[in-house]
């Protein structure tokens, strides 16, 4: 199932004749997709587990434990299997995209809170699997 998405957000802007909202970018259709995830920073020093909720063209909605300061505008990789972990199930492939975090809500919802993240994955990285060995 495919849904379409939009959105408005505040924008402050300088000339008061301009808007007060944008309309989001979030257009593109969505497939519910359910699958974990790491996400791995720049330097490797903060890998955490993820899950898809959802996948478009260029982009991705995830669940993310609270506690690591996961912040809009950050840079992540995004892999299928943590680092150095062995990944026979899967062929041998590891799959791999850089993303930007482009949106985050905290979920409060009784014992089971969390952070709703969503990524501008990057166009670009090609390819996005590789073979370990």
């Amino acid at each position: 199932m495919s849904s379409i998405e939009a959105a408005t957000y505040p924008v402050d802007h300088s000339d008061p004749s301009e808007s007060t909202s944008v309309l989001e970018r979030r257009f593109e259709s969505r497939q519910p997709i359910a699958c974990e995830l790491w996400m791995i920073d720049h330097y490797g020093s903060t890998v955490l587990p993820c899950r898809c909720l959802d996948v478009s063209r260029s982009g991705m909605r995830l669940r993310v434990p609270l506690g690591y300061g996961v912040a809009e505008g950050q840079r992540y990789e995004l892999r299928s299997h943590r680092p150095g972990a062995r990944c026979s199930a899967s062929l041998g492939l590891i799959a791999s995209r850089w993303a930007t975090v482009a949106r985050t809500r905290l979920c409060i919802e009784g014992g089971d809170d969390h952070l709703e993240v969503g990524v501008v994955l990057d166009s670009a990285e090609t390819p996005i699997a590789r073979v370990v060995s």
